[in-house]
């Protein structure tokens, strides 16, 4: 098949949730397909990988994302009372290029990596559509506005109302709507029952986090005993959990473990995160090139996120390295019930500092019962080829959209089939 696959970011390196999950779709459906990648970039340094990414896909299109259109368009977007994520997403160079290659080339399927590229598809006549939603991002932004004070509370609940809305109108157009994990897809239902729309959980190389693979080097080997937490320090969920952690549980645990330290290892650590490491029982890496030998090297790993979108990969690589795991319930929940019970799961402190303590003073001693888990969780996957029946599902059954519809109001129908372009051009006008 000829597949157009669109995304809000390179997929490339897969050295992060989002990029993980997109890079595994886009190396899946090379296998067997042609495909033209359009996707935007944010890091001046990404234009380093597009020769990597070419490998993968017959054309590539990668267009930077300008900071200040971006934000003016997102701004203006508040303005006018619409999503700004939508707006921010925005470019004319990119709707001018997509509309060109869908009017230019006959493609079998259209793939939509994030919600937040769905509008550029409303020139799709014909080819089946499957979108990767991975999150229901409008809760997540009511999740932040939860765990926030005012005016930005305000903001981020108004843009989780605005982009509900147009989630739904999303999930209702295409052909198939992927969701991480059961809990997400069910809540997506709950929104758009009259959808299609299917659980899918993340990729996992246990290949590559093999602990017999690597080495602890001598830096690491000085920050032992340690407690870890990894993942890009700049994602507000990310920063709210170590902030939390480090007031609320890591006091108790170096009253009983006096030399235990708190390792945050991760990219652009926000301000607050830097904060931390005044303290000099928290360790701040920024950005690593390897990180498992600072998953080997740690007691435990944590994961004690307040705001919890999908299934946590830092808990996934945690496990095939062998850690063993404590995380939050929403954390947890997320998992796939195979997963789930090998992960300690609490949110009181004191209890959680008390696992925490055990852990610490056992580390010499460390036991592999949960790469095992996920040995056991990897080999039922078989995750390139559940995708690509997915895919093969949607682009074999071309009126399956209709079918969807089918049990709709005659009203609901003709708002979605016949004011199409009007209804998903309304995301875009700035």
């Amino acid at each position: 098949m000829r597949i157009l696959f669109l995304a809000h970011r390179l997929p490339y390196p897969p050295d992060k949730g989002d990029k993980i999950r997109s890079f595994r779709e886009l190396a899946a459906l090379s296998k067997n397909h042609e495909v033209d990648l359009f996707c935007f970039y944010d890091q001046p340094d990404d234009s380093r990988y597009f020769g990597d990414v070419q490998r993968f896909c017959r054309n590539l299109y990668c267009e930077r994302i300008s900071w200040i259109r971006s934000r003016v368009q997102a701004l203006t977007a508040v303005l006018l009372g619409r999503s700004l994520t939508m707006a921010y997403f925005h470019s004319p160079n990119m709707a001018e290029r997509v509309k060109a290659a869908l009017q230019s080339e006959k493609y079998d399927l259209v793939f939509v990596f994030s919600s937040s590229m769905a509008p550029y598809t409303k020139t799709v006549a014909e080819a089946p559509r499957v979108l990767d939603m991975v999150d229901v991002d409008s809760d997540k932004w009511r999740q932040y506005a939860d765990h926030i004070r005012p005016p930005a509370s305000w903001l981020w609940r108004r843009e989780a109302a605005k982009l509900a809305e147009d989630e739904k109108r999303w999930v209702r157009e295409f052909s198939l709507t992927l969701l991480c994990t059961l809990a997400e897809s069910e809540l997506m239902k709950q929104a758009a029952p009259d959808s299609n729309i299917e659980a899918f959980e993340n990729p996992m190389d246990v290949s590559y986090f093999d602990p017999s693979l690597v080495k602890i080097s001598p830096e690491v080997e000085a920050l032992r005993p340690y407690i870890i937490f990894t993942g890009s320090m700049d994602y507000f969920p990310n920063i709210d959990a170590v902030t939390t952690f480090y007031r609320d549980v890591f006091p108790a645990v170096r009253a009983e473990v006096p030399n235990a330290r708190f390792v945050i290892a991760g990219r652009n650590p926000a301000a607050a995160v830097r904060q931390l490491a005044d303290d000099p029982s928290v360790f701040v890496t920024g950005a690593v090139t390897d990180i498992r030998p600072y998953l080997l090297g740690a007691a435990v790993a944590v994961a004690p996120m307040r705001v919890a979108r999908g299934v946590q990969n830092k808990i996934l690589e945690a496990m095939a390295m062998g850690l063993p795991v404590a995380a939050s319930s929403k954390a947890a929940m997320a998992l796939p019930i195979s997963l789930a019970h090998a992960v300690y799961a609490e949110d009181e402190p004191q209890r959680l500092a008390a696992f925490l303590i055990q852990k610490l003073k056992g580390a010499g001693s460390k036991l592999f019962e949960t790469r095992q888990t996920i040995l056991d969780y990897a080999g039922e996957q078989s995750w390139d080829q559940q995708f690509e029946e997915r895919i093969l599902r949607v682009a074999q059954s071309p009126s399956l959209l209709q079918e969807n519809l089918s049990g709709t109001s005659p009203q609901l129908r003709a708002t979605i089939q016949s004011d199409r372009a009007a209804a998903l051009g309304k995301a875009f006008e700035i």
